[in-house]
């Protein structure tokens, strides 16, 4: 299904062919759809997201504090969560996370409760810990979606489950609605807490706020990040009221720049149809991608992903197609056999246009 929009401007082939000509830089170009920003940048194809009201800067402590607060309101208010806490990086989160449960599993009586069982799948065997854990022994990596083998983990001492719904930290691959429930009902059985990670795939890139709303299963805690180009990054854990009572006092507050550019985020997230744009883009890049999935069958041996997160897989290691398609102008991210596609929430037609005709023209170079 796709969704065609009058404002994207058209002639994907004379971006490239500008590229190939060595003029990167009138274009444009490069083309960024590695996943590095959730905006193109002002300078680059697309366009940053602009505010109607913008905040001013915090210039003391108490206008930071209610600068975060505003924004910890925004963020609450888009999702499950009844309390949200900023923090300046994803490995800050993290460790913010897995203290929380424990603290509050003392709170009420299970001190022993300090394990956690990390989902990474069977996918690649290479997959590690979110930023922070590492060094952490009471947390532990299961390679594999067998609900069975999950529930040999859990025991007395189980403090949680941790699953990224959208799994890119060693590869790409989409978990099943179905896997999220199993854990779901594991969780609600063992009186345990059940975690997202959404540092990659929340924040609009499913086509959803948050990629758990596809399936309709809600966790206890998320751990979300935004990391500007042109500011700090800033994450975000976002928890039930139950679990905030194992929070810490007195945490430092976020950098005040880091704190401007989550508002504007949020801002520009909430604007009316933004969302709905988002996914028609992503439909859009679904179907562009399928079409040239069946053109050079040759070349790849399958094709997934969810909204702005998509990815073709190769027989062989993607690495040097990487390395071509950025010689053309077109950035992407692999991992093994698979080239990632995470373009920007303000990629236009055009650009899918121009990154799916690059990789064409790249995939018939091979075939020569």
């Amino acid at each position: 299904m796709s969704a065609t929009s009058s404002d994207s401007p058209s002639g994907p082939n004379g971006l490239i062919e500008t590229v190939l000509a060595g003029d990167a830089s009138a274009s444009g170009w490069p083309l960024d759809f590695s996943g590095a920003s959730l905006f193109f940048s002002e300078n680059s194809i697309g366009s940053a997201p602009r505010t109607n009201a913008p905040i001013d800067s915090p210039q003391s402590a108490p206008e930071a504090a209610a600068l975060s607060d505003a924004l910890c309101a925004k963020i609450s208010l888009v999702s499950f969560g009844d309390r949200v806490f900023l923090l300046s990086s994803e490995a800050d989160a993290w460790r913010s996370a897995v203290e929380m449960v424990r603290r509050y599993n003392g709170l009420v009586g299970r001190p022993k409760r300090r394990r956690f069982i990390v989902c990474v799948g069977a996918s690649d065997a290479t997959a590690k810990l979110p930023p922070g854990l590492e060094g952490d022994d009471e947390i532990v990596i299961l390679r594999t979606d067998d609900h069975a083998a999950l529930q040999a983990e859990v025991d007395v001492t189980t403090a949680g489950i941790l699953i990224a719904p959208v799994r890119t930290r060693a590869g790409f691959e989409v978990v099943p609605g179905s896997v999220l429930a199993r854990l779901r009902e594991t969780a609600d059985e063992y009186g345990i807490i059940l975690g997202f990670d959404e540092t990659f795939c929340g924040l609009g890139r499913s086509g959803m706020l948050w990629a758990h709303e596809w399936t309709g299963v809600t966790p206890d805690l998320m751990v979300a990040s935004h990391a500007p180009a042109d500011a700090p990054p800033l994450a975000a854990l976002v928890v039930t009221q139950r679990l905030a009572r194992g929070a810490f006092g007195g945490s430092p507050l976020a950098d005040g720049a880091a704190l401007l550019a989550g508002h504007a985020l949020m801002e520009a997230l909430s604007t009316p149809g933004f969302q709905e744009r988002v996914q028609n883009r992503s439909w859009y890049l679904e179907d562009q991608l399928s079409a040239l999935f069946y053109r050079r069958r040759a070349a790849f041996t399958a094709l997934g992903g969810l909204g702005l997160m998509q990815a073709l897989t190769l027989a062989a290691d993607a690495e040097p197609m990487r390395a071509k398609l950025a010689e053309h102008g077109l950035l992407i991210r692999t991992t093994g056999s698979v080239l990632g596609l995470f373009p920007p929430l303000t990629v236009e037609e055009s650009d899918i246009d121009a990154a799916v005709s690059c990789i064409d023209m790249v995939c018939a170079q091979e075939e020569r």
